[in-house]
């Protein structure tokens, strides 16, 4: 089938990526250093210390990630403050686990009791979240398998031309993967495609989640104001706070009423309704996969990943606009202005109590998942 992803680019890489990691280490080689716990940034915007900041640069100049490790196939140099703190960049879209997996290609490293966080931004869903709110996420799942049909020649009585694989309409699913156990590293092989939906350690995100969720989230009188216009969205209008919910992770930027609720509708699809979509991606989904892949090869373990994103702006306009006015319009641009910076200070304020806590810490969470 033309459209299998067992031929896809990066399923391609990851499996030759995974070849080299099979091999063992050269011998005499210096024993591999343990990393207790990585930060993944997707994207830095310049420098990593004192211009415009991008997801990195928080974590960079507050926990003075000051040294700084090149690796083969990483873009960006892994930084760290020689206290087992380390932070690397994974590259934007699914494309990341490529990145992640030539991380593990890496024999200096020893990522087998390593807590993964990743830590970004997203669009979030105004009926959950509001501006700035950050969530810690319970599942990501994948909206990049699908058939596909444009929207100009879709059946009438069709909402989207986006299908699920293995089924023939849309609001249909035969391929469910909400059974994934917190070891994250069995597969549903429906169609093909593997998993779906990615169920992260229950018991750690709410560990996560219990110590982060009173957390103050700075608010603001522009942020008040551009929530003010999604009336619609009670959520929307609330100050930021912490939660719970689902990713979505696609490589395609979607917007809008319409691919809002085929967001929603693909969570339900894939969690049988026991998900609840909050905030959407272009590279949650990417790094799930290369870590069940890691797993299953015994370089790490799954069930110590956590992904934490935070609203940088809704995935719907606000009442009025168009979907198009929207996304290349001012409503984009707007939210970016007034919530990107605070969803950065989000992202680290919140983040930054797991991770510290889980240094400070170790000798009971190395051998010990919460």
């Amino acid at each position: 089938m033309k459209t299998s992803s067992r031929s896809s680019p990066l399923r391609q890489a990851l499996l030759a990526l995974a070849s080299m990691l099979s091999l063992p280490a050269a011998r005499g080689a210096d024993a591999p250093v343990p990393i207790r716990v990585m930060v993944i940034a997707t994207y830095e915007s310049g420098k990593d210390r004192g211009d415009a900041p991008g997801e990195l640069q928080y974590w960079a100049e507050r926990q003075d990630l000051g040294q700084a490790i090149p690796v083969p196939g990483v873009d960006h140099p892994l930084l760290t403050n020689g206290k087992g703190l380390y932070a690397m960049v994974s590259g934007t879209s699914s494309r990341c686990a490529v990145q992640i997996m030539a991380l593990a290609a890496d024999p200096r490293f020893d990522l087998t009791r390593t807590y993964f966080v990743v830590s970004g931004i997203g669009g979030g869903f105004p009926r959950v979240m509001s501006l700035g709110s950050a969530v810690w996420v319970q599942r990501v799942v994948d909206g990049n398998p699908a058939f596909e049909i444009d929207s100009r020649e879709i059946p009438a009585d069709w909402p989207i031309g986006l299908v699920a694989i293995g089924a023939t309409k849309p609001g249909q699913g035969s391929a469910n993967v909400d059974s994934v156990p917190p070891a994250g590293v069995s597969d549903d092989s429906s169609g093909g495609i593997g998993t779906v939906a990615f169920r992260l350690n229950p018991s750690l995100v709410e560990w996560a989640y219990g110590l982060t969720k009173d957390v103050g989230i700075p608010d603001s009188d522009a942020l008040r104001a551009f929530g003010r216009r999604f009336g619609g969205y009670p959520v929307a209008l609330k100050p930021p706070f912490v939660l719970m919910g689902d990713s979505i992770g696609s490589d395609r930027f979607f917007h809008g009423e319409i691919m809002a609720r085929w967001a929603e509708d693909w969570d339900r699809l894939y969690t049988r309704g026991a998900g609840r979509l909050a905030i959407s991606d272009c590279e949650d989904a990417g790094a799930c996969l290369a870590f069940q892949r890691l797993a299953r090869m015994g370089k790490v373990d799954f069930s110590r990943l956590l992904v934490l994103r935070t609203a940088c702006n809704f995935t719907v306009p606000p009442a009025g606009v168009t979907a198009a006015g929207s996304l290349f319009g001012d409503t984009i641009s707007d939210s970016s202005g007034v919530a990107y910076l605070p969803a950065l200070e989000a992202d680290y304020r919140v983040g930054s109590v797991v991770v510290l806590e889980l240094l400070r810490g170790w000798d009971h969470y190395r051998d010990h998942v919460p």
